[in-house]
C-alpha cells in the first residue's frame, strides 16, 4: 500500500512536520470501519485523519476513534512487556519478564498440560476488539494447531440471536441493503435500532432517506437520539417486539393485504405439512418410489403435486393426505399454519402484552403495507432476550408477506456488511493448517464446561481481545468459581484490563496501529480495507500472530507459522471460500488500502431471489424447530419479563445499551472520552424514581438474586416505566461498588442450541432499586 514519505502539510499547529502519512484503519468493534491516514514522526503518532474513500460518503471520523489513537496507544496503564504473576491471582503483584522467559513459561506449562489431560484442555477464546481478520479468527487456528479447544464469541457476546432468525428462514447468517439504498424508502420502522448512538458515521445515510421523503418510525422502549430524530417513537414494553409484529402479520393476513404471487413462488408457504409430525409432506411419503421433493397443493388437480412442477398451488389448504402405506394423514400447507399460530395475536392481545395502544399497530401496519416500498430494520438490543431470535423470524415473516424481501429500498435489514460474510469464509487451510484441528465449544457454555470438566477437564485458558471484567455474564461467578479450576489463565492485551488483573502472565498486544498487517471488513458497507503499520510497537509490544507464531516455534511445532503477517493476510483474501472476497485484486488493495467487494453496488439481498434455504425458498415455516413449538414464529414472555412471578420481588427490565462514546468497553478510560461521558448512570422513570423516594443524581444499588452494584441514577421521562438502562462498557473501578455484570446471567436456551448455539440475553434481567448512601442531590 502506498505511503506518503513527502509532506509539506504541517500539522500540530505548524511546529511538527510527519516523517509519512500511512493510510489505516481505526478498527475497534465498531460498525465503521473507517479508513484512516495516520500523521508520523519518529515512529509515534502526531494525528489522524479521516482517508478517502471509493465512495467518500464512507469518509469520517469520530471522538472514539481519535481518543483511541491519540490516549490509549500510549496511555498510563498500557502493557508495554511481559509479565508474570507473583502473589496470588488479582493482587497486582508481578514480575517483569522477557519474551523468551515468557515462551518458555508457557511452552511448559502448556506441554505439562497436554501431557496430563490431553491437548484439548488448553482453550482459547477471541472477541472483537480488533477487527482485522487474523485478530478475530487466531484463536481457532491456535488452538487447531496445538490440538486443543476454541470457545466461540457469538452467543456470549448476546449477538447471536438474529443469525438464529436469519438462518433457519434466509440461509445466512445475517443481511440488509447497503446504506445508501436506504434513500428511497417511502417507510423506514426501526426496531431498537439506534443508529445515531451504535452506528453514528452511517446515521446521515438515515437523514438522506428522509430528505428524499421517508417516514422513520422508532420502537424502542428508550427515547434514544435516534427516536428523537425519527417522526414517530414507540414505546414499547422492553422484550415484546414479536408480539407487536406478529399481530401485524394477522392483521395482513385477515385482510387479505399479502402478495399472495410472492407468497408462492418464493416462499414455503404453500408446503405442505403433516401434522402427526409438524414435518413438510415429500414425495416419497405418498410414492414409495418417490424423492425428497416438497409438495403442494396443484390448483388444477386439486391433488399433491411437487412445488417446482406444479403449474400453480394453492397457499391456504387443509385435509387429509393418502400416504404411500394406504393410511392417511391430516395436512395443511404452511401458510395455514400460521394463519392458525397467529390467531391469538389480536390487536387487543398486542397492546395488552406490548403496552403499545392497538390504534398505534393498526395504523402502522396499513403505513406499511401501502408504503411502496417500505424497510425493516433491526437492532442488536431485540435479540438480547431469551428467545430473541423469534423477532427476527417474525420480521422477515413480515417482510415476505408484503413482497419487501429481494428488493431496492426495502428488505429485512441487519448487519448487512461484508465483516461476518468475511468471516465465516475464512478459509479452512488457513484456520486448520495441515488438516490440525481441535476441538470447538461455545463461548456461552464456557463457565459450566470448565468449572465441572463436563465433557473434559479444562486447565488453561488464553484470552485476547476480550475484557471479561467488563463484557462477559456473570463476571463474579467467572472470578470466584472457573478462574480458581484453571492452572494457567494467559491475557494478551494493549492496557490493565480487569482480566489482564486476574491472569498468570500478560501479554503485551500491540494496537491496530502497530501491527504488520491485517485485512478489515465492514459491519454496514460491503468494502474491505488492508490496515498496514503506521508506527512502531510500543515498548516490547507484539502482534498476535507474532505471539502465536513464537510460541508455536518454542514448542517445535512452528513450521505452520511461516509466512509473514502480510503474506498470510495475502493467503485469507486469495482462498477465501467467498468469490466477492477471493476474485478481490491484490496488488489493487495493496496500492489503494480499500476496495469494494466483488458484489453489486449497492448491495441489494436476494435480488435474484435465490436463497440458500434447503428449499430455496425464503423458509417461513422451520421443520427442525416443530419439537420446541416453534416452527413457525411465536412469542414468549421474556424468561425474566416483569410480568413473570419473579418480577414481584423484581420489578425492573434491565437493559445496558451500546454508548455513543465507546465501543464495549474499550473507550472509557480515555480522558476526552470522561469529558463529555464522565459516570455510568442507571436512567430510570420518574414514575419508577417517586414510587422509590428516588431523586435524580442519588445513589442507588441496583440488586437481584444473583448480585448487586451501586451507581448514580439519571431520572428520565426517555426511558420506559418499569424499565432501567445503563450505557454499557464502563469498568468495575466506576461504579460506587459491585458492576453490571454481577446482576445477569447465562440460561442456555433448546431451540436455539438446535439452531447454533444459546444466545446471550443480557437484556433479560429482572431486578429491584433502592437509594443507597453516596449520591448527589439533584
Amino acid at each position: 500500500m502506498k505511503i506518503k514519505t513527502t509532506v509539506k502539510k504541517s500539522v500540530m499547529g505548524g511546529h511538527v512536520q510527519p516523517d509519512k502519512i500511512v493510510r489505516t484503519v481505526c478498527s475497534p468493534n465498531c460498525t465503521g470501519s473507517c479508513g484512516i491516514n495516520a500523521f508520523v514522526k519518529d515512529g509515534k503518532l502526531l494525528k489522524i485523519e479521516p482517508a478517502d474513500f471509493p465512495d467518500n460518503r464512507y469518509k469520517r471520523i469520530c471522538l472514539k476513534g481519535i481518543s483511541m489513537a491519540m490516549q490509549r496507544i500510549e496511555h498510563p496503564d498500557r502493557i508495554r512487556y511481559p509479565m508474570l504473576r507473583r502473589g496470588e491471582r488479582g493482587s497486582g503483584q508481578w514480575d517483569r519478564i522477557s519474551w523468551d522467559e515468557a515462551f518458555d513459561y508457557l511452552a511448559e506449562k502448556l506441554t505439562c498440560i497436554a501431557d496430563q489431560y490431553g491437548p484439548e484442555a488448553n482453550s482459547w477464546i477471541s472477541m472483537t476488539g480488533n477487527y482485522g481478520i487474523m485478530s478475530m479468527m487466531i484463536s481457532a487456528r491456535i488452538a487447531n494447531c496445538l490440538g486443543g479447544t476454541a470457545f466461540t464469541n457469538l452467543g456470549i457476546m448476546g449477538d447471536l440471536g438474529a443469525n438464529m432468525g436469519y438462518l433457519p428462514t434466509l440461509g445466512v447468517h445475517q443481511e440488509a441493503n447497503e446504506w445508501p439504498d436506504v434513500v428511497g424508502s417511502k417507510l423506514i420502522i426501526l426496531f431498537g435500532k439506534n443508529v445515531a448512538d451504535t452506528a453514528h458515521s452511517d446515521m446521515h445515510f438515515l437523514f438522506d432517506a428522509m430528505d428524499h421523503g421517508a417516514r422513520v418510525v422508532s420502537i424502542d422502549p428508550r427515547y434514544s437520539r435516534t427516536s428523537a430524530k425519527a417522526d414517530q417513537w414507540i414505546s414499547i414494553r422492553p422484550g415484546t417486539d414479536a408480539a407487536m409484529i406478529l399481530a401485524m402479520i394477522k392483521l395482513i393476513i385477515d385482510e387479505k393485504l399479502y402478495d399472495e404471487e410472492y407468497l408462492k413462488q418464493y416462499s414455503n408457504s404453500p408446503f405442505l405439512v403433516r401434522s402427526d409430525n409438524q414435518q413438510c409432506l415429500r414425495q416419497h411419503d405418498i410414492d414409495p418410489n418417490g424423492t425428497d421433493d416438497y409438495l403442494v397443493i396443484d390448483v388444477e388437480s386439486g391433488q399433491p403435486a411437487m412445488a417446482e412442477v406444479s403449474s400453480g398451488c394453492i397457499l391456504a389448504w387443509q385435509g387429509m393426505v393418502q400416504l404411500a402405506d394406504g393410511t392417511s394423514v391430516h395436512c395443511q400447507t404452511a401458510f395455514s399454519a400460521m394463519v392458525t399460530g397467529c390467531q391469538e395475536y389480536t390487536l387487543a392481545q398486542a397492546e395488552a402484552i406490548t403496552e403499545v395502544p392497538q390504534q398505534v399497530i393498526r395504523e402502522l401496519t396499513y403505513e406499511y403495507v401501502n408504503s411502496d416500498p417500505a424497510s425493516l430494520w433491526i437492532g442488536q438490543g431485540t435479540q438480547r432476550y431469551y428467545n430473541g431470535h423469534q423477532v427476527f423470524r417474525a420480521l422477515i415473516t413480515l417482510g415476505a408477506l408484503t413482497g419487501n424481501i429481494g428488493k431496492r429500498h426495502a428488505g429485512v435489514n441487519w448487519g448487512g456488511g461484508s465483516l461476518l460474510r468475511f468471516i465465516f469464509a475464512t478459509p479452512d487451510s488457513w484456520l486448520a493448517p495441515g488438516g490440525k484441528t481441535g476441538r470447538v465449544y461455545p463461548g456461552t457454555r464456557i463457565h459450566d464446561i470448565i468449572s465441572n470438566a463436563d465433557p473434559y477437564p479444562i486447565k488453561s485458558l488464553w484470552a485476547h481481545n476480550y475484557g471479561f471484567g467488563t463484557q462477559t455474564p456473570r463476571r463474579n461467578h467467572f472470578i470466584s468459581k472457573v478462574l480458581p479450576t484453571l492452572d494457567l489463565f494467559v491475557v494478551s492485551e494493549l492496557v490493565m484490563t480487569e482480566a489482564a488483573q486476574h491472569a498468570d502472565i500478560i501479554l503485551p498486544a500491540t494496537s491496530y496501529y502497530e501491527e504488520e498487517a491485517d485485512l478489515v471488513a465492514s459491519w454496514n458497507n460491503m468494502y474491505v480495507q488492508l490496515r498496514t503499520q503506521a508506527i512502531d510497537p510500543v515498548g516490547e509490544a507484539k502482534s498476535d500472530w507474532e505471539i502465536f507464531k513464537g510460541l508455536c516455534e518454542r514448542m517445535g511445532k512452528g513450521e505452520d507459522w511461516g509466512m509473514t503477517a502480510l503474506e498470510s493476510a495475502e493467503y485469507i483474501l486469495k482462498h477465501s471460500k467467498d468469490p466477492i472476497f477471493s476474485n478481490i485484486d491484490w496488488q489493487e488493495l495493496k496500492q489503494k488500502g480499500v476496495v469494494h467487494a466483488e458484489i453489486q453496488s449497492p448491495h441489494i439481498p436476494f435480488k435474484d431471489m435465490k436463497f440458500p434455504t434447503p428449499s430455496g425458498r425464503i423458509e417461513l415455516y422451520t421443520e427442525s424447530l416443530s419439537q420446541h413449538g416453534q416452527e413457525i414464529p411465536t412469542y414468549v414472555e421474556p424468561i425474566e419479563g416483569n410480568r413473570k412471578e419473579k418480577a414481584k420481588k423484581y420489578p425492573l427490565t434491565f437493559m445496558s445499551n451500546h454508548s455513543m462514546y465507546s465501543v464495549n468497553a474499550q473507550h472509557t478510560i480515555l480522558p476526552w472520552i470522561r469529558e463529555v461521558s464522565p459516570e455510568p448512570r442507571v436512567e430510570m422513570n420518574p414514575v419508577d424514581a417517586k414510587a422509590r423516594g428516588i431523586d435524580d443524581g442519588n445513589a442507588i444499588k441496583v440488586f437481584n438474586d444473583r448480585g448487586f452494584f451501586k451507581v448514580h441514577v439519571h431520572v428520565t421521562e426517555g426511558i420506559k416505566p418499569g424499565a432501567l438502562n445503563i450505557t454499557q462498557g464502563w469498568w468495575p473501578q466506576h461504579f460506587i461498588e459491585g458492576h453490571y455484570s454481577d446482576v445477569t446471567h447465562m440460561p442456555l436456551n433448546p431451540a436455539q442450541e438446535t439452531i447454533l448455539e444459546s444466545n446471550y440475553p443480557i437484556f433479560d434481567c429482572l431486578v429491584e432499586v433502592e437509594k443507597t448512601a453516596g449520591g448527589l442531590q439533584s
